[in-house]
């Protein structure tokens, strides 16, 4: 079997409120839904984040794949390991990283359904077949228009509850830096107080808002919450350190560490106990088995970040999990906070995790109607900046916020 077309359709996905983080606010999603076609008739299923500009890359990046058997995957993998490295070209090294953890993706969709094997097993073998999620909780606005009191301490914890109570999570993780350090320290207190028995561990996710200064004072103030981790207290490795040094709440990272050569920094100053890897930060699934291995033999912390995947990345996310068990904390997940979905079957929660696709490859589907109708929506929505926040006017994020 060889590969002989590769097809890319930009989406865009709303969100059911608009979300908001410590550099902007989020309204949607933007992905590339990647096709990998085969002289035998099969179709390969890939996903990254990105628009046009990333779909003109998977596609001038065909010739890297074209001709080649998809059961070759990780040749695929280090054909496109130079983008993760090189400080050349910035622009299309990034396009290029992100648009190889698609292509390879859909090789290895191939290569399961080609086997009659699930990827999972094909990532080391599946060692259950549910993993378990935690809640994402954000600070958000009503709508576009309307702020509301979605953003209110006391609401936000009990949507948390909400989510928990509906979903069955047993973990919660709250996107903060978004309002004064004091009032996030208010919200992780009722959603402790309020939770009781059935909120099981607390993490909170700053993305670099605070200062080193304040993140040590603050997570200070949290102590009495047994928060299970916080990711991206303050920026760079130096800074984590510090904050690590003076506090022991665990810290994780989807900011300061995203790529091989970070890692041994990281490990000499011990500013981190767990690494979030991204399925397309990090290029794809062969980097984030190679990682899950580096947290092994440095006794790091591995856990799956999430950034608003649709069905077929989270079908890759699923499956890796399941197959790592170096994956030792919940996943997170924007599923629930999503307006739509472009595979035939979307996930759902039961009992807080989701369950392995049964099907070979990543086990799941195009739904060419969906696809087409949301494929339309980015046409008429365009790539949207999420580093700004229409409903403050002249707010720019900065560091440190606090």
């Amino acid at each position: 079997m060889r590969i002989t077309g590769v097809k890319a359709t930009p989406v865009y996905v709303p969100m059911k409120h608009p979300l908001r983080w410590s550099f902007g606010v989020e309204t949607g999603m933007t992905r590339v839904v990647v096709e990998l076609e085969t002289d035998e008739g099969l179709v390969g299923l890939g996903e990254s984040n990105g628009g046009a500009m990333l779909a003109r890359a998977v596609l001038d990046a065909a010739g890297l794949v074209v001709g080649l058997d998809p059961l070759e995957a990780t040749r695929v993998a280090k054909r496109f390991a130079i983008y993760r490295i090189t400080s050349e070209q910035l622009v299309r090294a990034a396009l290029y990283k992100l648009a190889g953890a698609a292509i390879e993706m859909a090789c290895w969709d191939l290569a399961g359904k080609a086997l009659g094997k699930r990827c999972g097993d094909l990532w080391g073998g599946i060692e259950c077949e549910q993993v378990e999620f935690a809640s994402y909780v954000f600070y958000r606005y009503e709508s576009i228009d309307e702020v509301g009191a979605y953003s209110d301490p006391s609401f936000v914890a009990d949507y948390a509850l909400e989510l928990a109570a509906k979903h069955g999570f047993r973990d919660v993780k709250l996107k903060n830096g978004v309002l004064d350090p004091a009032d996030e320290v208010t919200t992780v207190k009722l959603i402790r107080e309020r939770g009781g028995s059935a909120v099981r561990n607390i993490r909170i996710d700053p993305n670099q808002a605070w200062s080193v200064e304040t993140s040590i004072r603050t997570l200070r103030r949290m102590d009495d919450y047994d928060i299970e981790f916080c990711e991206d207290p303050t920026w760079g490795i130096e800074g984590m350190g510090l904050v690590r040094r003076d506090t022991h709440v665990p810290l994780a990272t989807n900011m300061c560490c995203i790529s091989f050569e970070q890692i041994p920094l990281v490990v000499r100053t011990r500013a981190l106990d767990i690494v979030l890897g991204d399925m397309h930060f990090w290029g794809g699934p062969t980097p984030l088995i190679q990682l899950a291995k580096i947290c092994e033999t440095f006794n790091l912390g591995l856990s799956l970040h999430s950034d608003r995947e649709l069905g077929i990345s989270t079908a890759a996310i699923v499956h890796l999990a399941a197959a790592q068990p170096m994956v030792s904390h919940a996943i997170d997940s924007h599923l629930p906070e999503q307006a739509g979905e472009i595979v035939t079957e979307p996930f759902v929660f039961r009992d807080g995790r989701l369950q392995v696709p049964t099907g070979p490859g990543l086990g799941v589907e195009l739904d060419r109607d969906r696809l087409a109708h949301f494929h339309q929506a980015y046409i008429d929505h365009d790539d949207e900046d999420e580093f700004r926040d229409a409903s403050r006017a002249g707010w720019t994020a900065f560091l440190p916020l606090w």
